[in-house]
Order: C-alpha cells, then structure tokens, then sequence
C-alpha cells in the first residue's frame, strides 16, 4: 500500500514538473518575446498600404504548436494589420499580455512588429474590395485598439469584449461589410476559432509581399 502512494506521490510530482514546463515554455520563455532586426526594403515597404494585413511566424512553442494544427499555404502564426497615422505606418493587432508589455488590441511600429518574426516568414495581403471599404475596416481596427479592447484567452468568439488576433480582424470586417468572411474556413474548422487561412484565400485576398516564397525557393536548393 505505501509503494502504491509512493508511486502516486512520483507520479503526480512528474505531471506537476511537466505542467510547469509546457506553461513556461508557452507563456514565459523568453523565446516567445524574441527579437532580432528583420530587414525590409524601403521598395517594399513603399508597396505598404493602410488596410494591408501582415502575417508573419512567432518564435516560441506556442506559434510552432498553431503552424502544426493548422493547414496553411503559408508557415505563419500571427497576423496585424497596417495602419496609417500622421503619414507614417504602423501595425494593430492583439497580443496576449504572455507575449507583450500590453495586453490585448494596440498598436506597434512596423519595425517591431518586423523585428518578432522568425526570417523569411513575413507575408502581406490586400483585401479584395474598394480602397474607400478598406479603409473603413482599418477606421474600426485603430477603434478598438483605442479602447484597449482585452485579449480573448478564452477564444469565446460569441465574447465580444475581448478579442484574440484574428477574432479582432473577424469583427471589423464583418461590421463593416455586414457579412461574415471567415464563416466558411470556421465552419470547416474543428477548432472553432478564426485562423489565418481566410487571409490566404485567393477569393478575398492578394499577396503584396511573400518573403515566404523566398524561404521556399531556398529550401528547394
């Protein structure tokens, strides 16, 4: 009986440790908040336009895990999208406060936003639409991230008080074009949560800049 609870007591000690691992290699390994300069043309930069989303791969367990559950043309994990202020870009998106000085909807510069991204990952689509629609989509996105709207830790997408990276584009654009996107690669979905792969859709968007083709005609060297 005492080598029975013995082997419960290691074994629950086991789990505890492994429990502990995977939460800080998922929200407080230094991995996750990498940075290391990520170069862009002044070229392609100049391709930039207020509306744009850009995609790019995470360093860290947690953007290796959701590149793995998901079925993407492009290895990417996260998404923001362009904004303009004052005649000068930047990105909006929401950040879990594991991975970000702010938790939730806000803005970053661009080169920050660059410099978190694992080399050759970044990708750059256009919604296909007019600019004036476009641009009342970015006008929703720079709302909410002015009221500081909370990350959705929960991805309770019928929560509309906070909202997770892509559940924050889901709304915009649906608020603004009165229909739903995402509602066919959701109701393909067995995680029932907004991934990228709308954004990867040659129906709704277009790519600007693929630095994800370089690393693939790299590869293929």
């Amino acid at each position: 009986m005492r080598k029975l609870h013995k082997i419960f007591l290691i074994t629950g000690a086991l789990f505890l440790v492994l429990l502990c691992f995977v939460a800080y290699k998922a929200f407080w390994d230094p991995e996750n908040t990498k940075q290391v300069f990520y170069p862009m043309s002044n070229q392609e930069k100049g391709l930039l336009h207020s509306g744009d989303i850009i995609m790019r791969r995470g360093y860290g367990m947690f953007s290796d895990a959701l590149i793995s559950a998901q079925k993407q043309k492009y290895s990417v994990s996260h998404c923001a999208m362009i904004i303009e202020r004052n005649g000068k870009l930047s990105v909006a998106h929401a950040l879990s406060s594991s991975v970000a000085p702010i938790d939730g909807a806000q803005e970053q510069s661009l080169q920050r936003f660059l410099n978190e991204s694992v080399p050759n990952s970044v990708v750059v689509v256009r919604f296909k639409t007019s600019q004036d629609t476009i641009q009342r989509i970015a006008e929703a996105v720079k709302f909410y991230c002015g009221k500081h709207i909370p990350f959705d830790h929960n991805f309770d997408k019928a929560d509309t008080t906070k909202f997770y990276c892509t559940e924050l584009f889901q709304h915009c654009y649906k608020k603004v074009l009165v229909r739903d996107i995402f509602e066919a690669q959701l109701l393909g979905s067995t995680s029932g949560v907004y991934d990228l792969s709308t954004f990867q859709d040659s129906t709704f968007f277009y790519p600007i800049i693929d630095h994800n083709k370089k690393e693939s005609l790299k590869n293929k060297k």
